[in-house]
């Protein structure tokens, strides 16, 4: 059960954590974008709770070099905003022809005035948590205890905060991201140090204890969270701050539960000398392709909006809402992968659409 948990080479526990959470990414789509107007849902509430926070989690993880070394923000550019600057052009030009109605901006400028950017954030927030980590870096390397190493963390999440209230949600505008970037700097440097206090780390997800506690954290932060308009604090002036110290136990207390999950998994499936199943294979995969499917599969998303109404009659119940969303994120996911590897028969296009630097620019890094 012990893995190996290395950020050296590729771990099959990180790229099946991926590969959930991209999984997630479509299903969530289909429910928000397909369907539409069902985002009450509670699988919906559960899966846009815990999807972001993996890949985030793991960014962090693989981002830790001993003695706090700056990661290369260079290739962290070339590879996350190269797309981010066309991949937004031509979901712009293409949104009017899908047939999806969703309320997506129609110009670019309005897309990149948007706290989500058509659903683009995610490439410009995790560049940004690159970025201020980098900044981290030059002071954390020069703090020798690890309570002083977290009050600098803390503090930078205290700044990113006030930074967060320049930004105007309500009015959907927030062209530098800060919104996002404050809401998952707490996990991503939760990866961080996970990474570099690897051994205590695993002892915390292999304790059926801290697990079971990191369950019952999870359930009430969650609830908190998912459903603030139930709570006492909802209409309260400190509802920033009591979200802004809830969420981030909530993406710890889950990360627990998912690492307790996912590396026993991955350690009897890819043991050496076995042969991994079917699934496990495919969400493998997915893991590996991550990036490249979250950035296409929106343009093979389709209206599903007649579904609407038998959802709201089934009460949006979790049962049926999987029965659809599964085997549709399916579908669209096998669309991407396959257009994943004509795209990659271009080493240009695939840097250009997919992040991947093509070997001979990455060598120069």
């Amino acid at each position: 059960m012990n893995q190996n948990f290395s950020a050296s080479r590729r771990n099959p526990s990180l790229d099946l954590l991926k590969g959930l959470a991209i999984f997630m990414v479509v299903m969530g789509h289909v429910i928000t974008m397909c369907i539409r107007e069902i985002d009450a849902a509670f699988i919906f509430k559960f899966i846009g709770n815990t999807h972001m926070p993996i890949f985030f989690f793991v960014s962090g993880y693989l981002s830790y070099k001993s003695g706090w070394q700056t990661p290369r923000l260079k290739k962290r550019f070339l590879q996350l905003m190269v797309p981010m600057l066309l991949i937004p052009m031509l979901w712009v030009w293409y949104f009017p022809h899908s047939g999806l109605q969703s309320p997506i901006c129609h110009s670019l400028k309005d897309t990149w005035a948007s706290v989500y950017k058509d659903g683009y954030w995610f490439t410009l927030c995790l560049f940004e948590q690159f970025v201020v980590y980098y900044l981290l870096c030059l002071v954390l390397r020069r703090l020798r205890r690890t309570w002083m190493q977290v009050a600098a963390c803390v503090l930078t999440y205290v700044v990113l905060l006030l930074l967060f209230m320049g930004a105007n949600v309500d009015a959907n505008f927030d062209p530098f991201g800060l919104t996002l970037l404050s809401n998952f700097f707490p996990i991503f440097m939760m990866g961080v140090f996970a990474r570099k206090h690897k051994d205590g780390f695993e002892r915390i997800w292999q304790s059926g204890t801290w697990v079971t506690v990191s369950i019952v954290v999870f359930a009430c932060t969650f609830y908190a969270v998912a459903y603030p308009w139930e709570m006492s604090y909802s209409e309260s002036i400190h509802k920033p701050i009591i979200t802004s110290i809830i969420s981030p136990i909530m993406q710890a207390a889950w990360m627990v539960v998912a690492m307790s999950v996912v590396v026993p998994w991955a350690s009897r499936e890819f043991a050496a000398g076995h042969r991994p199943t079917a699934a496990a294979r495919y969400i493998n995969l997915l893991g590996n392709e991550s990036l490249g499917i979250y950035l296409l599969h929106y343009f093979f998303l389709f209206p599903l909006t007649p579904l609407q109404e038998p959802m709201r009659l089934l009460g949006l119940h979790t049962t049926p809402l999987l029965i659809v969303a599964i085997p549709v994120a399916f579908c669209i996911i096998g669309v991407t992968l396959i257009a994943l590897q004509f795209i990659g028969k271009s080493p240009l296009l695939a840097w250009l659409l997919t992040g991947k630097i093509p070997a001979r620019i990455e060598k120069r890094l």
